[in-house]
């Protein structure tokens, strides 16, 4: 091994050490560490055969190694944690290191001079003592730690910490609280527990989440990441759990977030000439409702089974949520209370064998109440139903360690992540009917469309390093997941009655649908149950080599392999040979580890979500029609012709089509490629700056298109018959938008054309190629906490475009994961290129912290972004089939506009505060801590309306022409967090 390469090191020596963050780490196991280094003399000269121990000095590992005839040493797969040193060798004087600090998820480098025997003791240390940068990384990773959050005011969640790293934001309030990284959509993200994927593979939309205080540590991945990582085209969070030790340590933390100290965001009301006014009718969004609260009650303990054997952490979490909120016309009345259960279990078999067990229990029930409520009076009315939103689940897995040789190591997982995602009406509804487009209902429900989904991934891994020559390090390995999802929802009562043209608008606001004198009626049908398999595959396989003293170059490759099922177990979806391309140079330009340019190439691939596998390859049945209404029933049924059908559509039929006919035969997998440049170095011991540019391009997306229209113009041309079942929604088909379709058909329904394979050219369908491009430049400044104050602030400019946001559709807040109405219909693709929902222009992102005493210290967590593309949507004034799915095409008073071309939500800024107080009461540790949330109330707008035409084309609130844009167009749809406080206390034994 080359002298210089252990001269380098990383970020994470000083600035990590007292910041709580590490930047970009070589591609090791996820939940391990490595220290490397060289025994040198005074001179420089390397020394072999040194005999090198170190000492977990928390569980008593102990692992010895000896230096090769380069005086290289190494120690792999390490269990984070402090360790002491000792080196020796006949000749020299014994080296000691009582405290070296191994992180997890990379390489700790420290060099060892061992100076003559009769001299002094000496150690020479570089890495855990200087401040120097790792040369030997081009990824894009942020690392936070416990020690980290314990001085900036950070949310309790996952997202949050996400949006501490440069390139990311926060996505619309539509799909909750999930962060988008370089300009992807937040459906495209993986998430990770001690190396299981605990990922929601249903719509790709977050994941399993844990109490901090199981967490050790949070990895960020924001791009640049290694071949052992895939299925993303967004970000990676990869988060440790805490493991017991020796000590027995026990404690228990509170936290309370009051909703009496909360404020709410303002209300929105609507006038005759469209202005936002306080106290106008009718009323729009109604915020001043709202309250939310939170209790979080944890109590854990960690220690010893056996002495240097077994150790376990476990953790009991119990949290109640109340969340009340309202429209205008319901009134939501949730609560929550749950228990939470998790433990790891760490055997150290031998020192070179290690058994890990990590297991929870996050099944959690949040019922909810709805009201019929009266804005103008403030009154809550009857009980429309209740209802159940269930989520969470058991998962657990298994992690063998193994150090077979100083040279080879292993690997093993086997896991199983559960969760539900069920949403269930607490009582039996026979009839659901209800006035459109009010919302007003007439019998007793609370759920328009309950469903059970219930999820399952079983996964094995298994990862070999194999320490081949001074200057290759290969890594591979093999990862398969075996997931299933079973779905039943259907509307409420089967058919859900959608009664409009009622003429006593009195009794509808009364909810006497008898006395309504309603016209017409809509039979809003929707049924799908089933069970439904995705399998996923790959193997990597990755070298860092050290091609001269000041350059490394990370290459890798990745082979991923997607299957999908349909309700009757067969293969409709045969994605396999995904070759990703892994490359990255990092080079210590001075070879002093102070600076360094990094350059970084990756392709990566994201599976077809299981959603699609339930919406397209299922037995669903979706139906819209509308009826004159004839009578009603006492049970508030209509009584309708059957025959006379005034409008409406088959969106699913409710047969299981043919896989030959759902999928494109010649179908391209999605995935994106990422080009990363960027520049680090250190000024001084305590201040780094680095500056770093991005752009990724999606090359290739899956989308299910409606093919009715241009299957039968090519089938006209070529065959001089045309398609009779095409109804435009009949073939919705799984492919790559742009691109001619293949499949083998019976488009007559029996004839001459039937059951053969079809090859439709891309210019009969209509549809351009699905784009997405984002490039960023970060810039940014840190300085290490030295005991009394730290900064980190970075300035990203970014942008994002193209016609395809994504696996999910922020602008309509569709989570519809893979099936969104993007590219459903040629016409919804007019106007659609332009700025994406994701595009922040600018973002300054400033963490700070300071100790006023040993005791007492301050935090600041400062966020400003640029405001958020605006569009307008309303019906397509060409395209009849896109007119039919309402207000969903780019078109704003009739006429086509560009996606994003409206203008733009106003920038918003954040500040937000922290006070933390630590005392010493008998040996025992107390904190007390104070967070205050968007300190200064800010309330700017995030979101708005931004469809511009009812979806029939109709009225509109005050009830005008069918002309007339919607007087909503343009009103806010949601605004900033408004503030809030948590105040907790916490207790160690």
């Amino acid at each position: 091994m080359k002298t210089k390469f252990f001269k380098n090191t990383l970020t994470a020596a000083a600035v990590a050490a007292s910041l709580g963050i590490v930047l970009p780490a070589a591609a090791q196991d996820a939940s391990r560490g490595n220290l490397v280094g060289q025994a040198q003399d005074q001179s420089g000269q390397v020394i072999s055969g040194v005999e090198i121990v170190i000492t977990n000095l928390e569980t008593g590992l102990i692992r010895t190694v000896t230096s090769n005839d380069s005086g290289s040493f190494r120690f792999p797969l390490l269990p984070p944690g402090a360790y002491s040193l000792q080196a020796t060798k006949a000749g020299y004087g014994v080296v000691a290191e009582e405290n070296v600090n191994v992180r997890v998820g990379g390489n700790t480098n420290m060099n060892l001079i061992l100076l003559a025997e009769g001299a002094v003791e000496s150690i020479e240390v570089r890495g855990s003592r200087i401040a120097m940068l790792d040369t030997m990384s081009s990824e894009s990773q942020l690392v936070v730690s416990q020690e980290f959050l314990s001085k900036i005011p950070v949310p309790r969640d996952l997202a949050s910490v996400a949006l501490l790293a440069p390139g990311t934001t926060k996505g619309d309030s539509a799909f909750g609280n999930h962060a988008s990284f370089g300009g992807s959509s937040v459906g495209e993200n993986a998430y990770y527990v001690n190396g299981l994927n605990v990922t929601n593979f249903r719509n790709g939309l977050g994941g399993a989440e844990l109490p901090f205080e199981m967490y050790e540590t949070f990895e960020v991945k924001t791009g640049g990441y290694s071949a052992e990582f895939g299925r993303s085209t967004g970000g990676v969070i990869n988060a440790r759990t805490k493991s017991g030790s020796n000590e027995f340590k026990a404690g228990a933390s509170a936290y309370f977030e009051p909703s009496s100290l909360r404020a709410h965001s303002p209300d929105v009301t609507l006038t005759d000439e469209g202005a936002i006014e306080e106290n106008a009718t009718p009323y729009y969004l109604v915020n001043s409702n709202d309250k939310t609260g939170e209790t979080n009650l944890n109590l854990w303990a960690s220690g010893a089974l056996i002495q240097d054997k077994l150790f376990f952490f476990g953790l009991v979490n119990y949290k109640d949520r109340v969340r009340d909120y309202s429209t205008d016309t319901l009134f939501y009345k949730r609560d929550a209370g749950d228990v939470l259960y998790a433990a790891k279990l760490d055997w150290y078999i031998t020192q070179n064998h290690i058994l890990e067990f990590t297991g929870w229990d996050s099944s959690s029930d949040l019922d909810t109440s709805k009201y019929d409520y009266n804005y103008a009076t403030d009154t809550r009315g009857e009980l429309f139903g209740d209802y159940i939103q269930k989520r969470g689940g058991k998962s657990y897995s298994l992690q063998y360690t193994g150090i077979l040789t100083e040279d080879i190591t292993i690997s093993a997982l086997y896991g199983v992540n559960e969760a539900t995602y069920s949403n269930v009406n607490a009582g039996d509804t026979v009839v659901g009917a209800v006035h459109y487009p009010s919302g007003r209902q007439f019998t007793q429900y609370g759920l328009n469309s309950p469903s059970i989904q219930e999820d399952e991934r079983t996964a094995y891994r298994f990862d070999v390093d194999w320490y081949v020559h001074e200057d290759h390090t290969l890594r591979f390995g093999i990862d398969y997941e075996d997931m299933k999802a079973f779905e039943q929802t259907s509307r409420v009562g089967g058919t859900l009655y959608q009664y409009q043209n009622c003429a006593n608008a009195e009794a509808v606001a009364a909810g006497d649908l008898l006395a309504a004198d309603c016209a017409r009626v809509r039979f809003n049908t929707y049924m799908n149950d089933g069970s439904f398999q995705t399998k996923s595959s790959a193997f990597y396989i990755q070298d860092t080599w050290q091609v001269t003293d000041n350059i490394v170059a990370r290459i890798g490759l990745r082979n991923e392999k997607f299957e999908n099922y349909n309700k009757a177990g067969e293969k409709f979806v045969d994605v396999s040979d995904q070759w990703a391309p892994r490359v990255g140079i990092s080079w210590d330009i001075n070879g002093d580890g102070k600076s360094k340019v990094f350059a970084n190439y990756g392709r990566y691939f994201l599976p077809v979500a299981t959603n699609t596998n339930i919406r397209l390859a299922g037995d669903e049945l979706y139906t819209i029609f509308i009826y004159d209404v004839l009578s009603i029933n006492p049970d508030l049924t209509p009584v309708v012709d059957p025959e006379a059908i005034l409008g409406g559509a088959v969106y699913a039929d409710g047969t299981l089509k043919g896989t030959l006919e759902t999928v494109n035969a010649n179908l391209d997998p999605m995935y994106q490629d990422e080009f990363i440049l960027g520049y680090e170095r250190m000024l001084g011991d305590s201040w780094s700056v680095g500056i770093k540019g991005t752009y990724r391009e999606l090359k290739s997306s899956l989308e299910d298109v409606a093919i009715d229209y241009g299957f039968n113009e090519y089938l006209e041309q070529e065959f001089g018959s045309g398609c009779t079942i095409c109804s435009g929604f009949h073939y919705y088909v799984l492919t790559n938008p742009g691109k001619g379709v293949t499949i083998t058909t019976d488009p007559d329904g029996d004839g001459p054309l039937a059951n053969q394979q079809y090859t439709i050219p891309a210019e009969f369908l209509g549809y351009p190629e699905a784009k997405r491009q984002y490039g960023a430049v970060d810039i940014n400044i840190r300085r290490a906490f030295d005991g009394l104050w730290m900064l980190d602030a970075t300035y990203t400019w970014s942008h994002s475009w193209g016609n395809n946001e994504g696996f999910v559709r922020s602008d309509n807040g569709q989570d519809d994961s893979g099936l969104t109405t993007n590219f459903d219909q040629p016409g919804l693709v007019d106007g659609a290129y332009g700025n994406l929902p994701n595009d922040r222009r600018h973002m300054v992102k400033v963490q700070g912290a300071y100790s006023l005493t040993e005791d007492l210290s301050l935090g600041a967590n400062f966020r400003w972004e640029s405001g958020r593309p605006l569009s307008s949507f309303g019906l397509h004034p060409t395209d009849v089939f896109a007119s039919y799915y309402g207000a969903e095409s780019f078109v704003k008073d009739g006429q086509l506009v560009s996606r994003g071309s409206e203008g733009r939500t106003s920038s918003n800024w954040t500040l937000d505060l922290t006070a933390r107080y630590e005392m010493d009461f008998r040996g025992t540790d107390i904190v007390f801590r104070a967070d205050i949330f968007n300190v200064f109330n800010n309330n700017r707008v995030t979101e708005r309306n931004e469809v511009n035409e009812y979806w029939d084309g109709g009225s509109n609130p005050n009830g005008t022409d069918s002309a007339a844009s919607s007087l909503l167009y343009g009103l806010p749809d949601a605004y900033q967090t408004p503030r809030h406080v948590r105040l907790s206390a916490e207790i160690k034994f």
